[in-house]
């Protein structure tokens, strides 16, 4: 045990994680209500919004899936991340409506805007895609610690990073809620800024610059629009294909995002929510572009043997692929600058606490407010609401960490889950907002197509013989998900009575 406070990098963590359990500790003193737990009392200024939703939008998918497609395509990767650039700028137009809006959770919506039973759909389809999201934030963590232990007398295996870090997390987020997620998200956001963009500037340095980083990268097949992917994931001739299937369940993820919805919910009001997103979608664009690059400059780095070779081509999505892995890599290699490698893996596990306690949050507080509030005591009390709150993040927690294995690899997981969701949940959502003719019929028909039709093509028709021989478009759950999801939304939606003006006015204004 001694030999792991001699580890640098596990004093780093330490430092952070005590820093994260002291603002937690205070924040907890000051929660009395449901509405201090879930929405932080809807007190927050635009500022602390900026780092709560930029912290929560970075997890161990940026960290890992990002870089490790950075590595693999280079600049061609961003593909994936410029779905949710163009999502957050449509919230953008909506920022004030929503928090006019005035509820707290994204179930909330569907039941004043479609009923119960699309509500309590909503809530189910929440939980699966973010427990799924918490897992490999547990799995993200878990790699952490075994990476920058490995081959020393306290070496930490996988599983056990996975069980301290499900453990820290599970704990923090039932601590203080809403309350202690946000402010801290504010320093997770500063350390992400300062490790990411540091080792930026340090590898361009190491591999010899710009230019050299173009040579390799025009060499390789990662300078151009849409890198090597389709070789990657179909061996299609036709990259844009494999391209937008990234980049439209990140697009529907980010525009459905409950933890986005809640936290506009907690805004002082509505010019503070819209200032907010703004700034956040500046920030997104900036530390997602950074990441990305920091794969390819590892690949460079690889390249050029400065460290091991961690994608030997093939299929991405398979265990042994180790591409996602080149953060850790470069943070614990022998020439990066011991404070900075410091500096990085804090940043690392700032990225993967911040997602992990705001998505179990999520549905704890879906639980809370949709189903039990609703159908079993209406009339809980504050004192109750809290521990009600965080006995669902106890139990939610352990399912997640029951779930770490179920996916090959962390993007692998990302997709699935960001589908499930983004198909099932967003088409409803944005439509409460923006199409006064959905009906209840519709949105219940979208909920179920996008939920089923994810779920079969991605564990049951992809294990089929024939599933090779299908279109690229059908081989990509995403199309056909998402397709038949707002075709059931629209269809259903004409060929049912027009709701009520009742139903639609409360969200057209502000």
């Amino acid at each position: 045990m001694l030999a792991l406070f001699d580890n640098p990098y596990i004093l780093a963590i330490l430092v952070y994680l005590t820093a994260l359990v002291g603002v937690g500790y205070y924040k907890s003193r000051i929660v009395k209500t449901g509405e201090d737990f879930m929405v932080a009392g809807r007190t927050l200024p635009w500022w602390v919004l900026v780092g709560t939703l930029l912290a929560t939008w970075m997890g161990s998918g940026s960290l890992f899936g990002s870089a490790g497609l950075g590595y693999r395509n280079g600049m061609a990767g961003l593909w994936s991340s410029a779905g949710a650039w163009a999502g957050i700028v449509l919230i953008y137009f909506i920022a004030r409506r929503i928090r006019h809006f005035g509820k707290v959770t994204v179930p909330d919506i569907f039941e004043a805007r479609y009923g119960r039973v699309s509500s309590v759909l909503a809530t189910v389809a929440t939980i699966i895609a973010y427990l799924t999201i918490v897992s490999y934030q547990f799995r993200g963590g878990g790699n952490v610690l075994h990476f920058i232990t490995q081959g020393t007398e306290a070496e930490i295996s996988v599983q056990a990073g996975i069980v301290i870090t499900a453990l820290f997390a599970i704990a923090y987020t039932a601590l203080a809620g809403m309350l202690s997620v946000v402010y801290t998200d504010v320093v997770n956001g500063i350390l992400m800024v300062l490790g990411v963009f540091a080792t930026v500037f340090f590898m361009v340095d190491v591999v010899g610059g710009m230019d050299e980083i173009v040579m390799y990268a025009e060499a390789a097949g990662k300078w151009e629009l849409f890198g090597n992917w389709a070789n990657e994931r179909t061996g299609a001739s036709s990259g844009p294909i494999v391209a937008i299937s990234f980049l439209i369940p990140t697009m529907l993820l980010l525009m459905g995002d409950a933890n986005m919805y809640q936290r506009i919910f907690s805004a002082k009001d509505g010019n503070a929510a819209q200032k907010a997103v703004f700034f956040w979608v500046i920030g997104v664009v900036v530390l997602e572009s950074a990441v990305y690059f920091v794969g390819l400059t590892g690949a460079v780095a690889a390249d050029q043997g400065l460290v091991p070779e961690l994608f030997a081509g093939g299929a991405a999505d398979v265990a042994d692929n180790r591409s996602e892995y080149i953060i850790p890599t470069l943070a614990t290699s022998s020439y990066m600058p011991l404070v900075l490698g410091m500096t990085l893996v804090a940043t690392m596990m700032a990225i993967i606490v911040s997602t992990a306690d705001s998505f179990l949050l999520v549905p704890a507080t879906n639980l809370t407010r949709d189903v039990v509030q609703r159908f079993i005591a209406p009339d809980m009390s504050s004192r109750a609401i809290v521990l009600m709150s965080r006995g669902w993040v106890l139990l939610l927690g352990a399912i997640a960490y029951l779930l770490v294995d179920r996916f090959p690899t962390i993007l692998t997981a990302a997709y699935t889950a960001y589908l499930v969701y983004g198909a099932a949940i967003t088409p409803a959502l944005l439509a409460a907002f923006l199409w006064k003719r959905a009906t209840a019929a519709g949105a219940i028909a979208s909920i179920l197509t996008g939920t089923t039709v994810t779920l079969v093509w991605t564990f049951w028709m992809s294990e089929q013989a024939w599933f090779g021989d299908l279109h690229p478009f059908l081989q990509e759950v995403t199309y056909p998900a998402v397709a038949l999801s707002i075709l059931a939304l629209v269809g259903v939606s004409l060929v049912t009575p027009r709701p009520d003006r009742s139903r639609w006015k409360p969200f057209f204004g502000g």
